[in-house]
Protein backbone atom coordinates (compact mmCIF):
# COMPACT_ATOMS: atom_id res chain seq x y z
CA UNK A 1 0.00 0.00 0.00
CA UNK A 2 1.59 3.22 -1.52
CA UNK A 3 1.00 6.52 0.35
CA UNK A 4 2.64 9.81 0.91
CA UNK A 5 4.48 10.87 3.87
CA UNK A 6 4.95 14.35 4.06
CA UNK A 7 7.58 16.38 6.46
CA UNK A 8 6.69 20.17 7.16
CA UNK A 9 9.43 21.61 9.58
CA UNK A 10 11.48 24.47 9.20
CA UNK A 11 14.47 22.83 11.03
CA UNK A 12 15.12 19.86 8.50
CA UNK A 13 16.60 20.12 4.93
CA UNK A 14 14.34 19.37 2.13
CA UNK A 15 14.72 15.93 0.32
CA UNK A 16 15.62 12.99 1.99
CA UNK A 17 19.30 14.31 3.27
CA UNK A 18 17.80 14.93 6.95
CA UNK A 19 18.58 11.49 8.97
CA UNK A 20 15.31 11.72 10.62
CA UNK A 21 13.63 11.66 7.67
CA UNK A 22 16.22 9.01 5.74
CA UNK A 23 15.89 6.33 8.88
CA UNK A 24 12.08 6.08 8.22
CA UNK A 25 12.70 6.38 4.82
CA UNK A 26 14.50 2.39 5.29
CA UNK A 27 11.87 1.26 7.31
CA UNK A 28 8.76 2.55 5.09
CA UNK A 29 9.83 1.57 1.33
CA UNK A 30 6.31 1.99 0.27
CA UNK A 31 6.14 6.01 1.50
CA UNK A 32 7.12 8.78 -1.17
CA UNK A 33 8.52 11.57 1.32
CA UNK A 34 8.72 14.52 0.68
CA UNK A 35 10.33 17.54 3.01
CA UNK A 36 9.11 21.07 3.10
CA UNK A 37 11.49 23.49 5.20
CA UNK A 38 8.82 26.29 4.29
CA UNK A 39 5.60 26.00 5.82
CA UNK A 40 3.56 27.65 2.69
CA UNK A 41 5.39 25.23 0.29
CA UNK A 42 4.46 22.47 2.25
CA UNK A 43 0.87 23.25 2.84
CA UNK A 44 0.33 24.04 -0.74
CA UNK A 45 1.36 20.52 -1.92
CA UNK A 46 -0.84 18.79 0.87
CA UNK A 47 -3.90 20.95 -0.26
CA UNK A 48 -2.46 20.10 -3.89
CA UNK A 49 -2.62 16.12 -3.47
CA UNK A 50 -5.63 15.62 -0.85
CA UNK A 51 -6.56 12.89 -3.36
CA UNK A 52 -4.08 10.75 -2.24
CA UNK A 53 -3.43 8.27 0.61
CA UNK A 54 -1.17 10.95 2.78
CA UNK A 55 0.02 11.14 6.43
CA UNK A 56 1.51 14.65 7.55
CA UNK A 57 4.24 15.47 10.09
CA UNK A 58 3.95 19.19 10.67
CA UNK A 59 6.46 21.41 13.32
CA UNK A 60 4.33 23.29 15.78
CA UNK A 61 6.54 26.10 15.58
CA UNK A 62 8.03 27.89 12.44
CA UNK A 63 10.94 30.60 12.84
CA UNK A 64 10.86 33.66 10.89
CA UNK A 65 7.35 32.71 9.43
CA UNK A 66 4.00 33.63 9.59
CA UNK A 67 2.09 30.57 9.19
CA UNK A 68 2.65 28.34 12.39
CA UNK A 69 1.84 24.59 13.02
CA UNK A 70 -1.39 25.80 14.11
CA UNK A 71 -2.53 27.68 11.06
CA UNK A 72 -1.33 24.67 8.61
CA UNK A 73 -4.00 22.35 10.68
CA UNK A 74 -6.94 24.52 10.39
CA UNK A 75 -6.28 25.49 6.93
CA UNK A 76 -6.01 21.75 6.15
CA UNK A 77 -8.90 21.34 8.70
CA UNK A 78 -10.92 23.64 6.20
CA UNK A 79 -10.73 21.11 3.23
CA UNK A 80 -11.01 18.12 4.96
CA UNK A 81 -11.40 16.28 8.12
CA UNK A 82 -9.71 12.99 6.65
CA UNK A 83 -6.49 13.84 6.40
CA UNK A 84 -3.98 12.16 9.64
CA UNK A 85 -1.90 14.78 10.82
CA UNK A 86 1.50 14.23 13.67
CA UNK A 87 2.11 17.48 14.85
CA UNK A 88 5.26 17.89 16.43
CA UNK A 89 7.59 19.42 18.61
CA UNK A 90 10.60 20.20 20.77
CA UNK A 91 8.69 20.69 23.57
CA UNK A 92 6.50 18.09 25.38
CA UNK A 93 2.49 18.70 24.70
CA UNK A 94 2.24 20.11 28.07
CA UNK A 95 4.67 22.82 27.28
CA UNK A 96 2.37 24.44 24.44
CA UNK A 97 1.54 27.86 24.98
CA UNK A 98 -2.10 28.10 23.33
CA UNK A 99 -5.09 25.64 24.23
CA UNK A 100 -6.11 25.25 20.54
CA UNK A 101 -3.27 23.01 18.98
CA UNK A 102 -3.92 20.65 22.22
CA UNK A 103 -7.72 20.74 21.69
CA UNK A 104 -7.50 19.91 17.65
CA UNK A 105 -4.78 16.94 19.14
CA UNK A 106 -7.42 15.76 20.90
CA UNK A 107 -9.35 15.34 17.83
CA UNK A 108 -9.64 12.24 15.26
CA UNK A 109 -6.69 12.04 12.69
CA UNK A 110 -4.86 14.21 15.09
CA UNK A 111 -1.49 13.14 16.83
CA UNK A 112 1.42 14.13 18.23
CA UNK A 113 5.44 13.04 18.24
CA UNK A 114 7.74 14.60 20.92
CA UNK A 115 10.64 15.34 18.87
CA UNK A 116 13.05 15.32 21.56
CA UNK A 117 12.05 12.38 22.94
CA UNK A 118 10.33 10.42 19.92
CA UNK A 119 12.97 7.58 18.29
CA UNK A 120 12.28 6.71 14.81
CA UNK A 121 10.83 3.56 16.09
CA UNK A 122 8.22 5.73 17.63
CA UNK A 123 7.54 7.58 14.32
CA UNK A 124 7.08 3.93 12.88
CA UNK A 125 4.64 2.89 15.22
CA UNK A 126 2.78 5.83 14.75
CA UNK A 127 2.86 5.35 11.04
CA UNK A 128 1.92 1.44 11.05
CA UNK A 129 -1.18 2.42 13.75
CA UNK A 130 -2.31 5.32 10.89
CA UNK A 131 -2.10 2.51 7.92
CA UNK A 132 -4.18 -0.37 9.72
CA UNK A 133 -6.91 2.92 10.30
CA UNK A 134 -6.87 2.79 6.51
CA UNK A 135 -8.51 -0.09 6.01
CA UNK A 136 -11.70 0.14 7.61
CA UNK A 137 -12.12 3.96 6.34
CA UNK A 138 -14.64 3.85 3.52
CA UNK A 139 -12.38 6.06 1.37
CA UNK A 140 -9.66 4.25 1.47
CA UNK A 141 -11.43 1.08 1.13
CA UNK A 142 -13.15 2.78 -2.31
CA UNK A 143 -9.48 3.73 -3.39
CA UNK A 144 -8.17 0.19 -2.99
CA UNK A 145 -11.60 -1.04 -5.10
CA UNK A 146 -10.86 1.54 -8.04
CA UNK A 147 -7.13 0.40 -7.69
CA UNK A 148 -8.28 -3.39 -8.33
CA UNK A 149 -11.16 -2.47 -10.74
CA UNK A 150 -9.98 0.82 -12.93
CA UNK A 151 -11.91 -0.40 -15.92
CA UNK A 152 -14.97 0.75 -13.17
CA UNK A 153 -13.33 4.44 -12.37
CA UNK A 154 -15.54 6.55 -15.02
CA UNK A 155 -18.47 4.25 -13.89
CA UNK A 156 -21.37 6.92 -13.03
CA UNK A 157 -21.85 5.92 -9.19
CA UNK A 158 -24.12 8.37 -8.24
CA UNK A 159 -27.01 10.92 -9.64
CA UNK A 160 -28.05 14.32 -7.65
CA UNK A 161 -31.97 15.21 -7.87
CA UNK A 162 -30.83 17.96 -9.71
CA UNK A 163 -29.31 15.87 -12.78
CA UNK A 164 -25.29 15.83 -12.13
CA UNK A 165 -23.82 12.80 -11.89
CA UNK A 166 -20.69 11.30 -10.63
CA UNK A 167 -17.66 8.60 -11.09
CA UNK A 168 -16.36 6.30 -8.60
CA UNK A 169 -13.17 8.14 -9.12
CA UNK A 170 -15.34 11.43 -8.59
CA UNK A 171 -16.94 10.43 -5.08
CA UNK A 172 -13.75 9.55 -4.17
CA UNK A 173 -12.63 13.05 -4.88
CA UNK A 174 -15.65 14.50 -3.25
CA UNK A 175 -15.27 11.65 -0.14
CA UNK A 176 -11.71 12.83 0.49
CA UNK A 177 -12.41 16.28 0.13
CA UNK A 178 -15.39 15.81 2.67
CA UNK A 179 -17.65 18.00 0.30
CA UNK A 180 -21.61 17.82 0.83
CA UNK A 181 -21.85 15.42 -1.99
CA UNK A 182 -19.08 13.17 -0.29
CA UNK A 183 -20.89 13.17 3.24
CA UNK A 184 -24.09 11.90 2.00
CA UNK A 185 -22.53 9.39 -0.56
CA UNK A 186 -20.87 8.05 2.92
CA UNK A 187 -24.12 8.37 4.73
CA UNK A 188 -26.06 6.68 1.95
CA UNK A 189 -23.49 3.74 2.02
CA UNK A 190 -23.66 3.53 5.82
CA UNK A 191 -27.06 2.86 5.75
CA UNK A 192 -27.87 0.67 3.34
CA UNK A 193 -24.64 -1.84 5.49
CA UNK A 194 -26.89 -1.08 8.70
CA UNK A 195 -29.93 -1.80 6.94
CA UNK A 196 -28.65 -5.55 5.16
CA UNK A 197 -26.58 -6.08 8.28
CA UNK A 198 -29.91 -5.57 10.85
CA UNK A 199 -32.14 -7.04 8.33
CA UNK A 200 -29.47 -10.21 7.23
Amino acid sequence: MNYKLVFIDDNMREGNDNPFVRSIGKFKKEADISVFTDPQKGLNFVIENLNSRMIVFVDCKFDGYGLQGINILKQIREQTSLLYIVMMSANAISQIAGLDIIEMINEDYIWFFDRNNGTVTDACNLIDKICKLWTTRFDCVLEEWIIRHPEDADKYAYKELGGKSYTWAEILTELRHQTAIGKVFEGMVNDYYIYHFINS
